[in-house]
């Protein structure tokens, strides 16, 4: 019984490190889809940034006003959008930002759910052995088996007080 433990721990074990060595590399995905999102927000404001730039001092909210203030319900539609595309460029580079100021911590906490759910459902195994996929592995691994011991611990001890519990009621 007690190879039995040792074989089950080990497993737990194993899955913890395999588990752990994709951490960087999902947030290595993540990152890299973040980077790509914020291009092709970039892309799509750049004609407006250059007309803002061109007419406006560089100021495509200037231009966002002009575009509400023609009148012109399509136009005013068209300047809604403008406001959009420059809100998400925006909101994308604080997010590129921050996510290379702390990596880990910003894809645990991004508000970018969306961008996150796509890369999870891309995402395939890797094993990329950095200093980091190592250090990862390692401590998923250790509080993996920590936990599934504690958890074998706790039902085991609730089995031998109920068990005790009934053999004492029959006697």
């Amino acid at each position: 019984m007690s190879k039995l433990l040792d074989y089950i721990r080990l497993s737990f074990f194993a899955a913890g490190l395999l588990l752990g060595v994709q951490i960087p590399a999902f947030v290595s995905d993540y990152g890299h889809a973040l980077n790509a999102h914020l291009l092709e927000a970039n892309k799509a404001i750049a004609p407006f940034k250059n007309d803002a730039k061109q007419y406006f001092d560089n100021d495509i909210n200037k231009l966002i006003n002009h575009y509400q203030n023609i009148g012109d319900s399509i136009v005013g539609k068209g300047a809604n959008h403008i406001n959009t595309l420059n809100n998400r460029e925006k909101s994308l580079q604080d997010a590129v930002n921050a996510y290379n100021k702390a990596p880990y911590l910003y894809t645990l906490t991004s508000d970018f759910s969306s961008i996150k759910k796509q890369v999870w459902q891309r995402f395939e195994g890797q094993i990329v052995l950095k200093k980091d996929s190592i250090i990862a592995a390692i401590a998923s691994a250790i509080f993996i088996a920590m936990l599934a011991e504690l958890i074998g611990f706790v039902l085991l001890f609730t089995l031998k007080k109920s068990y005790t519990k009934l053999f004492a009621a029959q006697k």
